[in-house]
């Protein structure tokens, strides 16, 4: 029973979700035909006269004041606008200009243009604007050009580019040689990182070996002001006192020379190389109480 109610709830929820599939797939509106003859003689004529720059055609409409589209780029976008104001074409000027780039760079791959040899004119999904396709003919190759337009009383144009037209073998080839480009890139930032990382080890040794270099410096330079700061030891016949007195000095000297006179010795210290109080310093510890 259980299962049974299962299998039912699952049928019911498909059912669900292909209506659900169904309203959100809205048929394209269909174009009025006055609408759709409009802007298919406007793209006819941006195609095979103004872009293609037919010098009759400027000399007929402009009377001089402009020859070629580099024209319109050097006039600016008020300028495009007021000037093809003038001849009954409503255009968004930044985009007009824009689409004569794509129209240059795309016209150095397939040539000079030739001829119309067809027109298509559609909605887009939205409804809000009208996209018209010109398939054209150029000296090399056929290519489409896609002419943007509002949905408004004039039909403003606001874009248009030009899509060549390969053959499946380009579009593979082209395919493949992005891929290629894009995984070449990977690998080469990975080599490029692992290069990086095996570079630490050697950044940590060689810091290592400079630590050992500065510690055995220090270590060097320490022993050196230790010896410097030690007491010097009394040599043979050198007797180191505490303090620094002349009294000290005369009663020890004196005492040396009765212990020599006494032993057979020398009177005075000068008279032989005997026992003499050759300095006196003071000591860091006396062990003489």
């Amino acid at each position: 029973m259980v299962k049974r109610n299962m299998k039912k709830l699952l049928s019911v929820l498909c059912i669900c979700i292909c209506l659900l599939g169904l309203a959100g797939c809205q048929a394209v509106k269909p174009v009025d035909s006055e609408d759709a003859g409009m802007v298919t003689e406007y793209s006819q004529f941006l195609t095979q006269y103004l872009l293609a720059e037919d010098a009759d055609m400027y000399a007929y409409f402009f009377q001089g004041q402009l020859t070629g589209l580099d024209d319109f780029t050097k006039g600016g976008a008020e300028f495009t606008e007021s000037v093809l104001g003038q001849i009954g074409l409503k255009v968004e000027g930044n985009g007009f200009i824009s689409g004569i780039d794509s129209w240059k760079k795309a016209t150095e791959e397939i040539g000079s243009f030739e001829s119309i040899e067809g027109t298509n004119v559609q909605y887009s999904t939205k409804g809000d604007t009208l996209i018209v396709d010109v398939d054209a003919k150029f000296a090399k190759r056929d290519a489409v050009i896609e002419f943007i337009y509002k949905d408004d009383l004039n039909k403003t144009l606001t874009s248009y580019a030009v899509n060549v037209n390969y053959t499946f073998a380009e579009k593979m080839q082209k395919a493949g040689l992005n891929t290629l480009l894009g995984m070449g890139t990977v690998f080469i930032v990975l080599i490029l990182l692992s290069f990086v990382i095996s570079c630490f080890g050697l950044i940590n040794k060689a810091q290592a070996a400079a630590e050992n270099k500065k510690r055995a410096e220090l270590e060097a330079q320490e022993a050196k002001l230790d010896k410097a700061a030690a007491p010097e030891e009394p040599s043979q016949n050198e007797i180191t006192v505490d303090e620094n007195d002349d009294e000290i000095i005369a009663v020890i000297s004196a005492a040396i020379a009765a212990y020599e006179a006494e032993n057979g010795g020398a009177v005075t210290p000068e008279q032989s190389g005997g026992y003499y109080v050759r300095s006196i310093r003071r000591r860091s510890s006396n062990k003489w109480k």
